[in-house]
């Protein structure tokens, strides 16, 4: 009766320690960096009205799910720093459940604590679960709909379709790129005989409600990817194989863990040739998540040669699957000696644990947070003090205005109408000005003129 009841619980208990420990890793550091130029973006649309949000938001590149989202938290918690990495936060944790019950119910049965322990100890993980943007979200919802889509072929029920389109519906609201999981589920389903056999009923259903649901999105889409096809974007596009492998650094904190996990799945490639050519080989989750997680990053990678769009953060959404692969690889290269598996699965454990840096402040990565408070004291103190002409880059007021109005009251008020000015001309009231307004400026009537960017792609350098 003891072990029964140990047994029933177990899996509960496993997944609250997992969920304590990503809780305490990513609470740890969350408001030491100062508010990145991203998150005013988000902060800013967040504060409109939604359909405001909807019919902004529908026009570019981001989908206006976490804006609205967003919308609803900062009326109950504020504007703070903290308090809007919080929602990310929460979304960033409650990503170990469906890894998880992934692991557990369809790898093996320390697969889900090792893979949980892989994401809680994963850096850039961390970083974006103090970033407040939609990328947690989609990498929890990317999780939940591979959890969803192996337990809908594992056991075909109405329920279980009913939640994955839902599901599969916020990703494609979520970010364009998610769309990759939707594309990957629907060609395992169309390409795998069993697997169709099985579930292509309720699956087309869900398919065609996907497709309807997002009607109004698609010449949004369409107009997107072609223009940064045609033109390209701000991203530098890919020059060889170096861009690859420092995506892959990110998923595995440091080069040491990254030659490793390179290791085991060129050892896995290998297990799976041997096995077609003894016609060994068995299509099941190892399978599923591999094509979940590397045909996405490869094409894309091919992609970004053409055009620049390879950037972590965009693929956060990968990482939850790799984690659940590697795992599966540890065990699939050891079938039949449990010690093999164990010893394999542990060292890439302990190399993720062990490498682990959650101060997400010494961790700038992709996102451009820098340490804005400081500059925006001294920028005060010399208008203050000296007859000083201070200039900005345009794209810097949401940041300066957030530090500079200690109430945040320019973030509050404005409504209607949309103003995409409104911090610029709060900036200019003040007494600041702009690059593009340099030449017009007469500086000899300033005792003192201040760059704090010269090149603001980077972060900033000291002040003179």
């Amino acid at each position: 009766m003891d072990v029964r009841v140990s047994n029933k619980y177990r899996p509960l208990l496993e997944c609250l320690l997992l969920l304590a420990i990503a809780t305490t890793l990513r609470c740890l550091f969350i408001g030491k960096t100062d508010l990145g130029r991203d998150e005013a973006f988000s902060l800013y649309m967040s504060q409109l009205t939604i359909p405001d949000i909807v019919k902004i938001l529908c026009k570019g590149d981001n989908p206006p799910l976490w804006e609205i989202l967003l919308h609803g938290w900062i009326k109950v918690f504020g504007i703070s720093e903290v308090a809007i990495r919080i929602l990310s936060l929460i979304f960033s944790v409650l990503t170990v459940i469906p890894i998880y019950f992934i692991g557990e119910k369809h790898i093996h049965r320390f697969a889900g604590i090792a893979a949980s322990l892989c994401y809680c100890c994963s850096t850039f993980s961390i970083y974006m679960s103090h970033e407040c943007r939609v990328y947690s979200l989609i990498s929890f919802l990317t999780a939940c709909s591979a959890w969803l889509f192996l337990s809908s072929i594992k056991e075909s029920k109405p329920f279980k379709f009913i939640l994955l389109t839902l599901v599969n519906l916020m990703l494609m609201y979520g970010h364009y790129l998610a769309v990759w999981v939707i594309v990957m589920e629907f060609l395992i389903v169309f390409l795998i005989r069993p697997i169709r056999q099985k579930i292509w009923k309720p699956y087309l259903i869900h398919a065609i409600a996907l497709i309807l649901f997002f009607i109004p999105m698609f010449p949004v889409l369409f107009t997107r990817f072609l223009d940064s096809g045609m033109n390209g974007t701000w991203i530098e596009k890919s020059t060889g194989l170096a861009d690859l492998y420092d995506f892959m650094w990110r998923m595995c904190n440091i080069p040491l863990t990254t030659v490793v996990a390179i290791g085991i799945m060129l050892a896995m490639l290998v297990n799976w040739v041997i096995a077609l050519i003894h016609k060994e080989y068995r299509f099941g989750t190892t399978s599923i998540l591999t094509l979940l997680w590397l045909v996405p990053l490869m094409v894309s990678f091919f992609l970004s040669f053409f055009t620049g769009f390879l950037l972590d953060r965009y693929f956060y959404f990968l990482f939850p699957p790799f984690y659940l692969a590697m795992v599966a690889y540890c065990i699939a290269l050891f079938p039949k000696r449990k010690a093999g598996q164990l010893a394999l699965t542990a060292m890439f454990v302990i190399l993720m644990v062990n490498s682990c840096s959650p101060d997400s402040s010494t961790k700038r990565f992709s996102g451009w947070h820098a340490d804005i408070k400081p500059i925006v004291k001294q920028l005060v103190e010399a208008k203050e003090h000296d007859n000083a002409l201070v200039i900005l880059p345009e794209n810097f007021d949401k940041q300066f205005v957030y530090y500079l109005d200690e109430n945040h009251e320019i973030f509050r008020t404005h409504r209607k109408p949309v103003n995409y000015y409104v911090f610029q001309d709060y900036l200019h009231q003040q007494g600041y000005y702009y690059e593009y307004e340099l030449p017009q400026l007469d500086q000899s009537q300033y005792s003192r003129v201040v760059f704090p960017f010269q090149d603001y792609s980077a972060p900033p350098s000291n002040l003179p």
